[in-house]
C-alpha cells in the first residue's frame, strides 16, 4: 500500500511539473504587450544593438521605439548596433484565445538616414517580417532606394494617405543633424489567413551597407497583432455559433526564438 502511494505522489508531481512548463517557458520570453510603447521602455520585447524608446522623433502618444545602425561614438542607446552593423527587435509571443481564420498585424514606421536618397549601393535596409509556425512572412523593406511592400501588405503615406505601389522611391526630406534625411510615417498593415493556436511574433531589423561611417534609423510606433476567431459551421450560416477556444500553449515558436 504505502509503495502504491508513493507511486500515485510521484505520478502527480510529475503531472505539474509537466503542467508548470509550458508557463514557466512562457515567463522567460513574454507575451505580446507594449506596442505603443508609452511604458517608456523595451518592456515586451527583445533586442540587440542600438535599440530603445524614445521621447523624441515620436510617431504617437509620448515615445516611440528606435533602431539604429550606429556604433559606439553616435549610438542612441549607449549601445552600439551589433558588430558596427545592424539592430534588430523581436517583439513578445502573441496567442490566439480562439481558433482564428486569421491574424493581423499593422505598425507605423518612419525611416532616417544621412545616405544619399535613391543611392542603390549603401542602402541601409529596414525589414520588417512576421514569424509564424509556418514560415516567416516579409512585410516590408524601407531602404535609400526604394520602399517595397510584402505580397499582400499595404504600406500608406500618412501625409498624403497614397498606398505606396512598387518600384517607389520613398519621400525624403533632409534638414541637419544625426539621421538627416527622414521619410513621412508610413503605416503598415498585414492579414494573414491562419488557423493555428501557435503564437506568432514580429521582427524588426535594420542594417548598414557598404560602409561604416554613414547611419541609418527607424522610429516604430502602434504596433498591433490581433486575431480572427474562426468562424464555425452555425456562423457561416448565420446562426451565431461560439467561437472553438484554443486549448492550450502550444510553444514550437518558443524553441525558434531560442533557436534564432
Amino acid at each position: 500500500m504505502a509503495k502504491r502511494i508513493f507511486f500515485l505522489i510521484s505520478v502527480l508531481f510529475l503531472i505539474s511539473g509537466m503542467m508548470a512548463m509550458p508557463s514557466q517557458i512562457m515567463a522567460q520570453n513574454g507575451f505580446f504587450c507594449n506596442g505603443d510603447f508609452e511604458s517608456g521602455d523595451l518592456e515586451c520585447w527583445y533586442g540587440e544593438g542600438d535599440t530603445g524608446v524614445a521621447d523624441f522623433n515620436v510617431i504617437s502618444g509620448s515615445y516611440s521605439a528606435f533602431m539604429t545602425t550606429a556604433g559606439s561614438d553616435d549610438a542612441l542607446s549607449g549601445n552600439p548596433a551589433y558588430n558596427d552593423m545592424c539592430s534588430w527587435l523581436e517583439s513578445g509571443l502573441a496567442f490566439p484565445v480562439n481558433v482564428p481564420q486569421a491574424v493581423n498585424v499593422s505598425f507605423k514606421v518612419r525611416y532616417k538616414t544621412d545616405e544619399d536618397p535613391g543611392d542603390v549601393y549603401c542602402e541601409d535596409p529596414f525589414n520588417a517580417k512576421l514569424v509564424t509556425v509556418g514560415g516567416t512572412i516579409e512585410l516590408v523593406v524601407v531602404e535609400t532606394d526604394g520602399i517595397t511592400p510584402g505580397p499582400g501588405t499595404t504600406v500608406k503615406n500618412m501625409v498624403t494617405g497614397a498606398f505606396i505601389r512598387p518600384p517607389m522611391l520613398a519621400p525624403f526630406t533632409c534638414g541637419e543633424g544625426l539621421f538627416a534625411c527622414e521619410t513621412p510615417v508610413f503605416e503598415v498593415k498585414k492579414r494573414l489567413k491562419y488557423s493555428s493556436c501557435e503564437p506568432v511574433f514580429l521582427k524588426f531589423t535594420i542594417c548598414d551597407r557598404c560602409d561604416e561611417d554613414v547611419d541609418s534609423a527607424v522610429f516604430i510606433d502602434d504596433v498591433q497583432i490581433t486575431f480572427e476567431d474562426k468562424k464555425d459551421s452555425l456562423s457561416s450560416r448565420g446562426l451565431g455559433g461560439p467561437p472553438v477556444p484554443c486549448e492550450g500553449p502550444v510553444l514550437s515558436l518558443i524553441k525558434k526564438k531560442k533557436g534564432r
